[in-house]
């Protein structure tokens, strides 16, 4: 703790030693000017009584004094203004990240895969906010946006075991994702949009990201093309990121063309290291979208205890002074 203006705490504790020596120096010229002589007092002041009203007397004064000190005291250090202060290094990491997984049969190993590696990555996040969509011929939000690490954690491992055996451990990933009455399965441009408009804070400036997991086998009609799905996004200023089972194909090079449309770009299931190279590129552009920024020193106001003495100072100091007053 720091006191801002100390200067001002000693000028009010000069000031309080300033005004006790004056009421004392008065007080003293009033007694003087009411003096009278007298002859033969040593025998009063002798009595066992006057030794008991002056030795009550000096200890009046003596608590009047302590207590005059937590007075004083206290609003000299409150007028010093107590504060911490300490260095703040400006929040970079605020990124959006909304995990989007197909859960359609054809892409368990994959899905699985995904969220056991990204399940590792989270541990070491500070600042991002993670979400999880599935979709199949519907999207379900399994956790919104959220910086709550344990239950993200918790949360990504249940759906992973859940991939390995529907209906037994672990949460199940298709839960809610059937609609009967859809036109098809594994709607993935619905899926993309549902996760697109899952972003909160919309009016904000924040990197978001979609990792997509899917094959791109789209089967059936649904409300959004393909072209309209990235398009939203990329409005958003959201880049996708796809980890696609297949290297090849055209449903492949459709993917490849509609991530690098928003920024991002497609990685086969077959990269090891897919995930980590998702979340190093996302922290790589925006460390680039950020500028440098120096730390900040940031200054905390503590008023309570010098305040709270203060008052209970004045509670005990002005009924004591009134009783012996009298």
């Amino acid at each position: 703790m720091e006191l801002t203006w100390w200067w001002l705490g000693v000028l009010v504790l000069l000031a309080a030693v300033l005004v006790a020596a004056t009421s004392w120096w008065r007080a003293r010229q009033e007694r003087v000017g009411e003096v009278v002589l007298a002859a033969h007092t040593r025998r009063m002041t002798d009595l066992p009584v006057y030794r008991r009203a002056l030795t009550r007397l000096r200890g009046q004064l003596l608590v009047l004094t302590a207590v005059l000190a937590l007075v004083f005291v206290p609003a000299a250090w409150a007028a010093s203004r107590p504060a911490d202060g300490y260095l703040v290094e400006p929040e970079k990491r605020n990124r959006d990240i909304m995990l989007c997984l197909d859960v359609s049969g054809s892409m368990f190993v994959t899905d699985q895969a995904i969220l056991r590696s990204f399940a590792d990555v989270v541990k070491g996040f500070e600042g991002e906010r993670i979400g999880l969509v599935l979709f199949d011929s519907q999207a379900v939000t399994a956790f919104p946006l959220t910086d709550d690490y344990d239950l993200v954690t918790t949360q990504l491992e249940e759906y992973a075991n859940g991939f390995s055996s529907i209906g037994g451990d672990g949460l199940d990933p298709q839960a809610g994702t059937w609609n009967p009455n859809s036109s098809g399965t594994s709607l993935i441009p619905d899926g993309l949009a549902s996760c697109t408009y899952g972003f909160d804070r919309r009016e904000e400036d924040r990197p978001r990201a979609i990792i997509l997991g899917t094959d791109n086998m789209v089967a059936g009609r649904g409300v959004y093309t393909q072209e309209e799905a990235f398009r939203a996004a990329e409005d958003l200023g959201a880049r996708v990121y796809a980890i696609d089972p297949n290297d090849s194909g055209r449903a492949h090079e459709e993917l490849v063309d509609a991530t690098e449309g928003t920024g991002g770009k497609t990685y086969p299931l077959t990269d090891e290291e897919a995930v980590t190279g998702i979340t190093d590129e996302i922290e790589r552009l925006e460390a680039a979208r950020l500028p440098d920024t120096k730390p900040q020193f940031l200054r905390t106001d503590k008023p309570r205890w010098p305040v709270l003495l203060l008052v209970l100072g004045l509670f005990a100091y002005l009924p004591l002074a009134w009783r012996w007053r009298r």
